[in-house]
């Protein structure tokens, strides 16, 4: 399991089941570091050996889902977006949420399609 069963646990419990989400693949050495959420917002933090971060979002959302995105990816019939502004960012929209996957690593050091496989592999977590 990419994060703990134990802070699935909690996450589902802490955290507003609308944002209670969990993603399941990463990249090779990538590891879960840790959680928090404000209420409105559930952010999950990832590290690898290098201290480089990746930050799994997930906030409601309403919207054009598509809006800003510079790619699409379709994985396993989920469809996620990708765009590369300030921070290399991928995301997706599900009932009424939006889940985002962002890192300050450039696409030629954490390829693109790694962190739209992050977001589609999300899924929420019961209580």
């Amino acid at each position: 399991m990419l994060v703990p069963p134990p802070v699935q646990q909690e996450i589902a419990q802490q955290a507003p089941a609308l944002i209670a989400y969990a993603p399941a693949r990463l990249a090779p050495g990538w590891r879960y570091s840790s959680w928090g959420t404000t209420g409105k917002t559930l952010v999950i933090f990832f590290k690898n050996p290098a201290g480089h971060e990746i930050q799994f979002l997930v906030s409601r959302f309403k919207g054009d889902c598509s809006f800003a995105a510079a790619k699409t990816f379709q994985m396993a019939g989920v469809k996620t977006y990708w765009s590369s502004k300030a921070a290399q960012m991928a995301w997706r929209c599900v009932n009424g949420v939006k889940i985002t996957a962002a890192t300050s690593l450039t696409p030629n050091h954490f390829a693109d399609v790694g962190l739209a496989r992050l977001v589609a592999s999300a899924s929420r977590l019961r209580r």
